[in-house]
């Protein structure tokens, strides 16, 4: 069951953020003024961005509830998977064709964008929050439930003084 809503939440948040991230897209295609494309840019790319991180939280409370009742781990790594792809389309796309944008209306002097190494940065360290998150809740459930692990077979002396007695 707990599968099944995981699945359901994924599938939500991901059209969601598809259409979160289509509307700073949408604003750079617009032919108003270029000072109220960026003003309408940046709201529309900061709400994208807390969905993201709010529905990231979200999935990865839902993935360890999942891990915790089917001893599975695939939920929280496909979490960060739509983590990672939804910052990829952030930074490396949506970051750079604002930033084009902003070069060509001469709305910006910088030359270089650190958007794309920031992205970097933000998927490893959620690689690593996700992999130390899985080990920790692994550890707990083994401490909590351990009658699933595998139970020491008793020294054979025991065994033969039962035998001879």
């Amino acid at each position: 069951m707990w599968n099944k809503i995981y699945l359901v939440g994924l599938a939500l948040a991901s059209v969601a953020m598809c259409v979160l991230t289509y509307f700073p897209y949408g604003w750079l295609q617009s032919k108003t003024d270029p000072r109220d494309v960026q003003t309408n840019y940046l709201f529309y790319a900061d709400i994208s961005w807390t969905f993201l991180l709010i529905s990231s939280l979200i999935l990865l409370v839902a993935a360890n509830i999942v891990l915790w009742k089917t001893r599975r781990s695939w939920a929280i790594w496909t979490t960060l998977l739509y983590f990672a792809i939804f910052i990829i389309a952030h930074k490396f796309w949506l970051e750079r064709t604002f930033f084009d944008y902003q070069k060509s209306n001469n709305l910006t002097e910088s030359i270089f964008t650190f958007g794309a190494l920031s992205g970097v940065v933000l998927i490893i360290l959620a690689a690593i929050i996700v992999f130390f998150n899985q080990y920790l809740v692994k550890r707990m459930l083994d401490k909590a439930s351990p009658s699933l692990q595998p139970v020491e077979s008793p020294p054979e002396e025991t065994l033969i003084d039962e035998k001879n007695a």
